[in-house]
């Protein structure tokens, strides 16, 4: 498909109104032992078909499950691999969310698949594909505290065989679409070569799925173009208006399918859609416009849900429009 929509990562767990704030009131209920696990996960599916239907709704040509299930970025993936134990509260990068750290206090070893169950049931709600949303081995490594590994790439190693058996999975449930988030790499340059060992054993004969790497809460400078060397098809950053990327992708040309973070999720603030056309419009000088894919800059767990439907229902408008365009 040609200039699709879509959402980078999460979408707001609770809403504004009594029925979508049920998430929240049965969390509460669940801590004080006054809700089964079952009721709970039960009411977290609700949550996630809701969630898939508003991106429906809003015209979104691929959607992910919204990251209900997940507290954070890292703990959801991480208390599925063994050699972790949970720790206390750290910020998210330079944002206003936490994250559970992990600990290593042995070796890791993968358990099971965690996503898969999750990416069945969204794909099972929606008509338009869904998309996978994986923490990447990198950014897990970077976040974690590691009481174990003697040197900080073979715990990456370990993660990315793990990754990698995580990504296999979703691919033989069917997911053609695989999206894992590496934002710690644009903090820690001097890793690239190493973050490329990592990958080559995280995509190692995945075939079947478009593969995109997404980062952002930083800029590609110091990485660009050489991160093209990364194996996956597709590469996700932030490009809303006067972003530094825009300078970076004048450096080299882009030689991978871009998905272009155009729609700020850390802002309340509207676009237009005259600004979202001008963006996709410069785009064109750089990336070929028909394998575009828009996005939202950040996950959209940093707003309210109604700002969060706004900015999507926009994102697909455009796509749509300038599809309309391109075919007349």
């Amino acid at each position: 498909m040609a200039l699709d929509a879509t959402l980078a990562g999460a979408y707001p767990k609770i809403g504004d109104t009594t029925e979508e704030q049920k998430l929240r009131r049965s969390l509460h209920q669940f801590d004080k032992g006054e809700l089964s696990e079952e009721a709970l996960e039960q009411i977290k599916d609700e949550a996630a078909q809701d969630v898939i239907q508003q991106q429906m709704e809003a015209g979104l040509d691929i959607l992910t499950d919204g990251l209900i299930r997940w507290d954070d970025a890292l703990t959801y993936i991480a208390r599925g691999i063994s050699g972790f134990e949970m720790a206390g509260l750290i910020r998210y990068f330079d944002t206003n969310t936490f994250y559970r750290q992990p600990v290593v206090e042995s070796r890791l070893e993968f358990i099971k698949p965690c996503l898969v169950q999750d990416f069945q049931f969204a794909q099972e709600k929606s008509s338009k594909p869904v998309k996978a949303v994986i923490t990447g081995p990198y950014t897990i490594a970077k976040l974690s505290r590691n009481h174990f590994y003697r040197e900080f790439k073979q715990l990456a190693f370990d993660l990315a065989h793990i990754i990698h058996k995580e990504a296999q999975a979703l691919e033989e449930a069917g997911c053609r679409y695989l999206q894992f988030d590496e934002p710690a790499i644009l903090n820690h340059k001097q890793d690239l070569s190493l973050f490329l060992k990592v990958y080559e054993i995280v995509t190692a004969q995945l075939a079947k799925a478009e593969k995109t790497l997404q980062l952002n809460f930083g800029t590609l400078e110091g990485l660009y173009p050489k991160i093209f060397e990364v194996n996956v098809e597709r590469i996700g950053i932030e490009l809303i208006k006067g972003h530094p990327n825009w300078q970076v992708l004048k450096s080299a040309p882009f030689t991978k399918k871009l998905m272009a973070g155009i729609v700020n999720a850390r802002n309340t603030k509207m676009e237009s859609e005259a600004e979202l056309n001008q963006i996709v419009h410069d785009l064109g000088e750089h990336v070929n416009v028909e394998q575009l894919w828009l996005s939202t800059s950040h996950s959209l767990e940093f707003l309210p849900r109604s700002n969060a439907r706004k900015k999507i229902e926009l994102l697909a408008t455009t796509a749509k429009q300038l599809r309309g365009a391109s075919v007349s």
